[in-house]
């Protein structure tokens, strides 16, 4: 298994994916089409061998399209029995109450993954 690196774009996050456990998606995530572009994502999840992971979720615009899929990704990890302990850190900026309240909703909705709020640093 490689890492997954995916450069960013004015509409897409930068991913960058590590077989350590260490994930990070950072930008802006408007795709056209979401559920094509977290493909690559959920495939890659899908073949994740760990038991741990440190996903940072440093996304500063979110569309709802790509929301839903993010929580699908995070939905995928929580359900790798193979997986013992899951952190997101959710970073967002501090004006941005919408963005910290999504984070909130995950966290709500997820069982075994814990959650940390950083404001994020420009």
């Amino acid at each position: 298994m490689k890492n997954l690196e995916i450069k960013g774009t004015m509409s897409s996050p930068a991913v960058l994916f590590n077989c350590d456990g260490n994930f990070l998606i950072e930008g802006r995530s408007l795709p056209d089409n979401a559920i094509k572009a977290f493909e690559p994502l959920f495939a890659w999840i899908a073949s994740f061998r760990g038991e741990k992971v440190k996903f940072t979720i440093n996304l500063e615009y979110l569309n709802t399209s790509s929301s839903m899929q993010l929580f699908r990704l995070l939905k995928m990890l929580e359900e790798n029995a193979e997986i013992k302990e899951i952190e997101v850190i959710w970073q967002y900026d501090e004006d941005d109450e919408e963005h910290y309240e999504t984070g909130q909703i995950f966290e709500e909705q997820l069982q075994r993954t814990g959650f940390r709020y950083l404001v994020s640093v420009c």
